[in-house]
């Protein structure tokens, strides 16, 4: 075999240029002190590479550099050094691969300072997340995606993981009001001031009253049946009625080609498209379901001109979904001294008798009801 080990033979660099060689001479002048990288090539039968002329080369093998430290640029090192984000250390150009210093896998675990925070591993990094109007900071991976990073590193339970693979759209919300599968975009991509909606986001206060209209058209007119594609169909009807507000069918269709249901659920996921769209319209509506809200025993609502004080707490947590709001409010009535309480997965504003309860005893409830405010 014609081929010098760890370096290039003098047949590889013709073979090279004669399928281009004024691209390798480009490659030569920008990188004069790099060393081409010949890719191993087994040949049957022991013969070697032809020449122009059709029969073997005589050409003097090129006997490898030894004063220079050799290169080694295998497909692990290339991966991991780009994985780290060091990209510098090979530059991919044509198919060919040109290095100017030897690629040590321990490089992935260098550190890196970011402003506004202290050294973090080059596999990581600082982002500042906009999610439903909240602002987090974040370290997070290069590899994590968007979804990961709300349900492990937040705890928001705001998207559904279907099939993991971009495929079913259950994971759906909106970044800039665009419509993305929140499985496949990564955290680390985003954090430059981009706005991420969720569908705990939608509503605008507690109980069926404050729903969007497209939460409370997908619930009363059966969007849905096991509900894991639920969350995923509504962020792409918010992106589709923002954009088309009275769609036809076949827009309807070309607008959530990108949602499955499992369960089959499309012609009321249709009707309750529409039926969104036309009270979003301005339009009387009228669902095919009436709402059923299921109070609780004993709880009285005390009128809202009652004597009392009133404070908004901002949860230290947000809830998972609005879904999560109501038995908390019921359970928040039922305590001794309180007057009304309003909010929703965010916040709650309460109201309480001062003879009483004060705010450190309210604050001391909230704790109680698992749901500490800041």
């Amino acid at each position: 075999m014609r081929e010098g080990v760890g370096g290039a033979s003098v047949t590889w660099r013709r073979t090279l240029a004669r399928h281009d060689g004024r691209a390798f001479d480009k490659l030569a002048s920008l990188y004069p002190t790099a060393r081409l990288i010949a890719p191993s090539i087994h040949w049957s039968g022991g013969e070697c590479p032809v020449d122009e002329t059709g029969g073997t080369t005589s050409d003097p093998v090129a006997e490898p550099d030894t004063s220079k430290p050799a290169l080694s640029v295998t497909r692990r090192n290339f991966l991991i050094g780009a994985g780290a984000g060091a990209a510098a250390a090979g530059v991919v150009l044509g198919g060919a691969v040109v290095a100017n210093k030897a690629i040590n896998p321990e490089s992935a675990t260098t550190t890196t300072t970011t402003t506004g925070g202290g050294a973090i591993p080059a596999t990581m990094r600082r982002v500042a997340l906009t999610i439903d109007n909240v602002k987090y900071d974040l370290v997070v991976d290069n590899r994590e995606s968007l979804w990961e990073t709300m349900n492990f590193q937040l705890g928001l339970s705001n998207s559904n993981l279907g099939c993991d693979r971009a495929q079913c759209g259950a994971c759906a919300v909106l970044v800039d009001g665009k419509a993305v599968n929140g499985c496949t975009v990564l955290s680390a991509r985003l954090g430059r001031g981009q706005k991420i909606a969720t569908v705990a986001g939608l509503a605008t206060g507690p109980g069926v009253a404050g729903l969007h209209p497209i939460q409370r058209a997908f619930w009363l007119d059966g969007g849905f049946q096991c509900g894991i594609c639920t969350r995923g169909f509504i962020m792409s009807t918010v992106q589709l009625l923002g954009a088309t507000p009275k769609p036809t069918t076949a827009e309807i269709a070309e607008g959530l080609a990108g949602n499955i249901c499992r369960c089959g659920e499309y012609a009321k996921i249709f009707t309750a498209v529409n039926t969104a769209a036309a009270e979003m319209r301005g339009e009387k509506v009228t669902h095919l379901a009436s709402p059923v809200v299921v109070g609780t025993a004993g709880v009285t609502e005390t009128a809202p001109g009652a004597a009392g004080v009133s404070k908004e707490f901002q949860f230290a947590t947000p809830m998972g979904t609005i879904e999560d709001y109501d038995p908390f409010e019921q359970a928040l009535k039922k305590r001794d001294g309180i007057l009304s309480v309003s909010g929703n997965e965010r916040s709650v504003t309460i109201k309480w008798d001062p003879a009483k309860l004060d705010e450190a005893k309210v604050r001391a409830i909230l704790v109680d009801l698992g749901h500490a405010a800041r």
